[in-house]
């Protein structure tokens, strides 16, 4: 048999080989074409006269295949811990070595001939981490999730999810899963005997094991059931619901985080930030060593961590019609309704700004002028030299430089050009001429639409006068420096979170809740100018 008709024998293709690969199967094949001469094997003893052959010769069957087993398993183990050893000093490499031998041992399908062109191809054709791969890709909670993403177009989709991962998905699901396919596989994995027509059993059984265990109705009981092995329904919707609920969340104007210190709490209570004094300017240690105590403000900032929520439903409609979209719709509005919340909140807090840019210019960061106010050059020119200006408690210079130019939607494409252009022309007449514009790229623009509301729902959607602006903007300080308003999220989860289960007897459907805790509170006046923007 020649070389190519060998490959062929064997599952190899010829054409697909590197010259290291066909290096390693060339010296293969001479082998076994040039065998090593084997020992005459000795000769059988001769049954007695009286002895009867074993029927259909049952034990020498066994006992060859037995040991044509071993030899299998040894040969792999054998090949298996050469590829180890020349990975020593890879700890990762060795692990999925050992993995990759475990399961070709397991699978009796597994030649040795499969499993010695495997370790080639990983060896030779793959920079990254040795694996096993079995002919038919394995049916896990990820490759689920996959075929539920691709479906439903999920931004990004190519990476949350592993060129593997997305390949096992299309080969078992093609163009997606269904909802009746996702439920009954995971009520199958849990012990279920009916069939998809037993809504309400299927719905228990796939949101857990023994869920169902108390149904007696319908078309089918569930029977009791130990350990799930199998797809684990409510891991796939959950994990599935968090990724289309983050795109999203994301999806909806975040021009707080321009603008917020955020930072992370531990628990829902009240956390305080004292205001800066001014008082603590290092002092010369003298020859004695001794550092003189500082003090901290008698006035200072809180924030407090508090829990929002939402719970919608997939149908039984939705089931019946097996309608996955209807759970993938309801996990994007709650997306969608949780960076309201926080949008509504976060917008409220900061244009309840009475106090914090008093019009009587008390705390010296407001101005009204009928044109030095307008976003221009003077504008900024003028808000520039607020902010200048601005002292710490104890009437030092403050020291901070503002950074962000904060604007209704109305004056953001005003802002962006102030922003970019080194060259403004001025005038409408024959004297029009050009100013070199001094203030081109010093700040970062930052718009928000809530900017212009003057009503936003409050925390329990009720809606609240607000004292929105389409003229007025601001001058920020860096947010990591002095902030204005500060954003805190519980341990640190800047995005909600999604669970879904079944609704109680009393209602037919899937229930999906989302939830999400953060707080907001506004921190230092003196981290921003607000400028009125007309007369």
């Amino acid at each position: 048999m020649d070389f190519n008709a060998w490959c062929a024998a064997n599952e190899f293709d010829p054409a697909t080989l590197t010259p290291a690969q066909k290096a390693k199967l060339q010296a293969q094949w001479r082998a076994e074409q040039n065998p090593a001469p084997k020992p005459d094997p000795e000769p059988k003893p001769k049954p007695a006269p009286d002895a009867k052959p074993a029927a259909d010769g049952g034990f020498d069957a066994q006992m060859e295949a037995i040991d044509r087993e071993a030899e299998r398993i040894n040969t792999i183990r054998t090949l298996a811990v050469k590829a180890m050893e020349d990975n020593v000093g890879h700890p990762d490499k060795v692990k999925q070595l050992r993995t990759m031998c475990d399961a070709a041992v397991a699978d009796q399908k597994t030649t040795v001939d499969k499993f010695r062109w495997a370790l080639i191809q990983a060896s030779d054709r793959f920079a990254g981490p040795l694996m096993y791969a079995p002919s038919q890709p394995q049916v896990t909670d990820e490759v689920v999730e996959a075929a539920v993403c691709v479906a439903h177009r999920l931004p990004g989709v190519e990476k949350k999810f592993s060129d593997r991962t997305l390949e096992a998905a299309h080969k078992q699901f093609g163009r997606g899963v269904s909802l009746k396919r996702l439920l009954m596989m995971g009520a199958k994995a849990n012990g279920f005997r009916g069939d998809d027509g037993d809504y309400y059993g299927v719905c228990r059984a796939a949101m857990g094991p023994g869920r169902g265990d108390d149904y007696r109705g319908g078309f089918g009981p569930v029977a009791s059931v130990g350990v799930s092995t199998g797809v684990q329904v409510p891991g796939i919707l959950a994990n599935t619901a968090n990724k289309f609920l983050a795109a999203s969340f994301m999806n909806v104007e975040q021009a707080w985080r321009g603008i917020a210190r955020i930072r992370g709490v531990n628990d829902f209570k009240q956390v305080t930030t004292y205001r800066m004094s001014g008082n603590n300017t290092f002092l010369r240690v003298p020859p004695g060593g001794e550092i003189k105590h500082g003090s901290l403000a008698e006035t200072s900032y809180t924030n407090q961590a508090k829990t929002y929520g939402r719970l919608l439903g997939i149908s039984r409609e939705d089931y019946i019609n097996d309608d996955l979209g209807a759970f993938v719709s309801v996990t994007q509005e709650l997306g969608r309704g949780a960076a309201d919340a926080l949008n509504n909140i976060f917008w409220a807090t900061f244009l309840d700004d009475a106090a914090f840019f008093p019009v009587d210019k008390s705390l010296g960061n407001y101005d009204d002028g009928s044109t030095d106010s307008v976003l221009s050059l003077a504008g900024l020119d003028n808000a520039e030299s607020i902010f200048g200006v601005q002292t710490k408690p104890d009437g030092s210079p403050l020291g901070a430089t503002a950074k962000i130019l904060l604007v209704p939607t109305a004056l953001k494409n005003a802002a962006l050009t102030f922003m970019s252009s080194q060259d403004l022309v001025v005038g409408t007449t024959a004297a029009t001429g050009v100013n070199k514009n001094i203030f081109a790229g010093r700040y970062e623009v930052v718009s928000s639409a809530y900017l212009s509301r003057t009503s936003i729902n409050d925390e329990n959607g009720v809606p609240q006068t607000v004292t929105g602006s389409s003229t007025a903007w601001y001058l920020l300080a860096d947010p990591s420096d002095i902030p204005a308003i500060e954003v805190v999220f519980l341990f640190g989860k800047d995005a909600p979170t999604v669970e879904t289960d079944q609704f109680e007897f009393d209602r037919l459907g899937l229930a999906t809740r989302a939830y999400f805790d953060f707080g907001v509170s506004r921190q230092e006046y003196r981290a921003g100018v607000k400028m009125k923007g007309a007369a």
